[in-house]
């Protein structure tokens, strides 16, 4: 039997995430207040606490865990809609490990190094690599992958950008063109999964934006009233509720069975993990639609922070191109995923 729930020692590096987040990023924010940006003195504070490092062997300089407490962490992320450019950080160290350059790794896990995310835009050819870069506004580093690999650019080297509103305003948004220059740092899929792992943990973020919105809509649902008694009273709502709880359920164990295949090596850990990414979307995004639901009219103003999940869910969802690759997986697992992305392209 499989064990997904978390050991004690896991829980504990769960307890002391939650409560750094709800110390200095808690979701809910004072009016006018920069929603989701980290600044350089908080961000040298969670590489103090060791983030970063937290899936690194020892012998390197990290904490010696394995890629599902990665996991737990960007489920945390995910749950108080924190910047992207944390998991960016926690990949970047490990292109550095896998290109070998110990200064680098050592000048990310100190957070001295900043980096920020590196999207092709959806419809955007191969050619003309045309990018989103995401929270990269104040970072030094930008991480990019696709199917062949993980990769580190110098931010300087996307000059000039031009900065673009975002549907996710917590998210410092930017247009560029890929540099010519070669990356920073680059790590081959085959010599690494790392485009897996990145996919992993934007499912474990998915899974936390779901469950955050299931438990946003029972406390609303359990303090708002309507003719005399909370509206989660009603059985319209009680099935909701329920429904987003199952939603959650099937998403965490999925995505992390995929994270301990992909953890052992197992052979259909791409299958696994294409598997994830479909069902903690689905559950993100449908969570966080009832939830604004459920929060009737108020949940769709600026006010409620219902729609942050909603925004934050879409935002994952386009990262990395995923959503393709799930199920072009899941469609025929026995084929290459770069053999099929050839021949459909």
């Amino acid at each position: 039997m499989i064990d997904l729930l978390p050991s004690v020692e896991q829980q504990q590096i769960i307890d002391s995430v939650v409560e750094f987040f709800e110390r200095a990023l808690p979701v809910a924010r004072p009016a006018g207040a920069d929603p989701g940006r980290i600044s350089a003195g908080l961000w040298k504070e969670i590489a103090g606490l060791g983030w970063f490092g937290l899936g690194l062997a020892e012998q390197v300089g990290g904490a010696g865990y394995s890629l599902v407490e990665e996991m737990l962490v960007a489920r945390e992320i995910g749950r108080h809609v924190a910047s992207p450019a944390l998991f960016a950080a926690m990949l970047a160290a490990h292109v550095a490990v896998h290109a070998g350059n110990a200064l680098l790794l050592k000048r990310i896990l100190s957070g001295e190094l900043r980096v920020g995310l590196a999207n092709l835009l959806p419809g955007a050819s191969r050619r003309a690599r045309n990018f989103h870069l995401l929270d990269a506004d104040s970072s030094h580093l930008v991480l990019y992958w696709d199917e062949a690999g993980m990769g580190l650019h110098e931010r300087a080297s996307f000059a000039p950008t031009t900065a673009v509103d975002s549907l996710d305003e917590a998210v410092h948004l930017e247009r560029a063109v890929a540099p010519d220059s070669a990356p920073f740092a680059w790590v081959s899929a085959q010599r690494s999964p790392l485009p897996r792992r990145a996919a992993l943990l934007i499912c474990a973020q998915q899974v936390g934006v779901a469950e955050a919105a299931k438990d946003d809509a029972v406390a609303y649902a359990k303090v708002r009233e309507q003719f005399g008694q909370p509206i989660g009273a009603f059985q319209a709502l009680k099935h909701e509720c329920a429904d987003m709880a199952v939603e959650c359920e099937a998403a965490y164990a999925q995505t992390f069975f995929a994270g301990l295949t992909e953890n052992d090596g197992l052979a259909d850990a791409g299958f696994q993990c294409a598997a994830a990414g479909l069902l903690a979307t689905e559950a993100a995004l449908g969570n966080a639609r009832a939830n604004i639901q459920i929060h009737g009219g108020i949940g769709f103003t600026s006010e409620c922070d219902a729609h942050r999940y909603l925004k934050r869910a879409h935002l994952l969802a386009q990262l990395g191109g995923a959503a393709g690759r799930h199920w072009r997986l899941l469609v025929a697992p026995s084929c290459d995923d770069q053999h099929l992305s050839d021949g459909l392209s």
